[in-house]
């Protein structure tokens, strides 16, 4: 079959891989539909992921349907429209029963390697999916695969951090970062907040950002005097970092009033980072971080894409087959797309 694997720093490849089959009980085998680039995957595109194994095949966020399922596999059957959860868990341990399915020890994510155990990903024509009855979930009926995808990851991650802002009506909210995550987020905060107001350097994601629910959308130089005219130069209620950067985080930080949340949810690797104490101590700010708690979430989710609530797809802007991949690589690591799909 053909997929996307990564060979090393921009070395990205379209390769024969062998055809995945099930491999445990609980295995599902998924021909895939269709899959998107997510911000994650530039990680191993340019060999930031200490570890990462040549010829990973990549993609975490996929739909597809059930090709074949193991004899542990109950609540699913060949024919079944699914979305993949990003990550997979055991579901047992004491960490899974708990809640916290993300912390799980056993947790991987699929397109990684090295930094979790290997699992090869949906940038492929097929996938194996493990604990196929916990990582996958059937698409309702009147749900695009397009809509579906962003289930996998950034609809799930963008819920979690508005939650975790502790955002309430009359609320003032900053979004830091208007790629796709960015957006999910204002998507989200735009239902909760009286104010969001989006932060990007790049125009078209600003647009975006206006027409997706944000109530202004700013450059980084225009920020602080937009968030202080927002609430009487008191600081924001919660602010949602989700570019990913240093400088984005400290800049989050900056825009929160006393008392007040920055929720991360952009993807950091920095083995450390310069916070400012002495304003976290003084302004008495919380800093959380969150991953997507998708088997959580996303059934919550998939009722409001089904009940037309929210429509994610706005952000798709390009298109390509999976032949062109390295193509679509070059788009997106260019900031030229947000949103970019591959079809096997």
């Amino acid at each position: 079959m053909k997929a996307v694997a990564s060979f090393g720093p921009e070395r990205l490849e379209l390769i024969d891989a062998p055809e995945p089959v099930i491999e445990a009980p609980g295995d599902a085998v998924v021909r895939v539909a269709m899959t998107a680039l997510c911000g994650a995957d530039l990680f191993p595109f340019h060999g930031w992921v200490p570890g990462f194994l040549p010829g990973t095949i990549l993609g975490h966020e996929f739909v597809g349907v059930v090709e074949s399922v193991g004899a542990a596999v109950t609540g699913l059957q060949p024919g079944d429209r699914v979305v993949s959860n990003s990550t997979i868990s055991c579901g047992t341990c004491h960490t899974c029963r708990a809640g916290r399915s993300s912390q799980c020890p056993e947790r991987a994510l699929f397109g990684y390697s090295g930094v979790y155990r290997q699992l090869h990903g949906g940038q492929a024509e097929r996938v194996r999916v493990p604990g196929a009855d916990r990582t996958l979930r059937v698409i309702p009926d009147g749900v695009s695969d397009e809509q579906a995808v962003f289930v996998a990851d950034m609809l799930p991650t963008a819920w979690s951090g508005v939650r975790r802002a502790d955002l309430t009506p009359g609320d003032v909210a900053v979004v830091v970062g208007c790629g796709t995550l960015g957006l999910m987020a204002i998507l989200f905060a735009s239902r909760i907040a009286r104010t969001v107001i989006a932060i990007d350097g790049i125009a078209d994601r600003r647009s975006l950002a206006t027409r997706l629910g944000a109530h202004a959308a700013v450059g980084p130089e225009e920020a602080a005097a937009a968030v202080a005219e927002a609430t009487d130069g008191l600081g924001a209620d919660g602010v949602i970092e989700a570019a990913g950067s240093a400088g984005a985080l400290t800049a989050a930080i900056g825009y929160a009033r006393g008392q007040g949340t920055v929720s991360v949810i952009g993807a950091h690797f920095e083995p450390d980072f310069p916070l400012d104490m002495g304003r976290m101590f003084e302004r008495e700010l919380t800093l959380r971080v969150t991953w997507g708690h998708g088997l959580d979430d996303r059934d919550r989710i998939l009722a409001m894409l089904a009940a037309g609530t929210i429509d994610p797809t706005p952000t798709i802007t390009h298109r390509f087959p999976l032949a062109e991949a390295p193509e679509a690589y070059r788009v997106f690591d260019g900031r030229e797309a947000i949103k970019v799909l591959l079809t096997p």
